[in-house]
């Protein structure tokens, strides 16, 4: 696992328990532009969506798969303490297919540590890290990582 910075632990809530019977699977997805160093953008996406492994692939994208919810702490813990639940609520009932959806970190943001949720690809200029979530329960992982206020 690697050292994460610039994420406070002090005071945060702590991740709680999902109580599913199906697996979760992620898959995270993001490109890599000629200026820029493939490894940064592969611990960007370490630093935001643990257990990931990462690869470069392709010449051009970094794609990583992780499963289960510990993947997602670090996100489920700075989306409450930034007060951005109801963006990230609303961007994964929007990007909902059947048993999957899947949203948008800006790529800069993440190589520092923090979870940017952005609406559009074009808001991160590097191009932004797409997550998909795959779950036979998703509305209950949705309510679990983003709930209803």
């Amino acid at each position: 696992m690697r050292h994460r910075q610039g994420v406070a632990r002090g005071g945060q809530e702590q991740l709680k328990r999902l109580a599913i019977g199906s697996p979760v699977e992620l898959k995270v997805e993001a490109p890599v532009n000629p200026s820029e160093d493939p490894q940064k953008v592969i611990d960007a996406i370490e630093t935001i969506i643990e257990s990931c492994s990462p690869e470069f692939r392709y010449g051009s994208r970094v794609i990583g798969r992780a499963a289960g919810i510990e993947p997602l702490s670090v996100l489920y813990e700075q989306v409450r303490s930034r007060s951005t639940m109801g963006v990230l609520r609303r961007m994964l009932l929007d990007n909902r297919a059947g048993d999957s959806t899947w949203f948008l970190l800006n790529k800069q943001a993440a190589t520092a540590g923090i979870a940017v949720i952005i609406d559009e690809e074009q808001e991160s200029p590097l191009g932004p890290i797409r997550v998909t979530i795959s779950c036979e329960e998703l509305d209950t992982l949705i309510d679990w990582l983003v709930p209803e206020t």
